[in-house]
């Protein structure tokens, strides 16, 4: 009876620090998403420059790179 008692307890224990546990990281992890939810991001795009690679809608991740690298070293240059 002693043994069933004191595991009992040894489980009781685990239960209520693995609560504790789980809420305590679901809180942090949410944190974060609550810090960004209301926030649009805003990318300043400028069109002037033609991508010459990418012609029409064959390859849209292509364009989507390309636009990227051009963004970038727009930014590069503005920094």
């Amino acid at each position: 009876m002693k043994i069933f008692l004191f595991i009992s307890l040894i489980i009781l224990a685990i239960l209520i620090i693995g609560k504790n546990f789980f809420y305590s990281a679901k809180k942090n992890l949410f944190r974060d998403q609550a810090a960004w939810s209301g926030k649009d991001i805003k990318i300043k795009h400028n069109y002037s420059k033609a991508i010459p690679e990418s012609k029409g809608v064959d390859n849209y991740l292509k364009i989507i790179a390309d636009e990227s690298k051009n963004y970038l070293e727009e930014q590069s240059q503005i920094d």
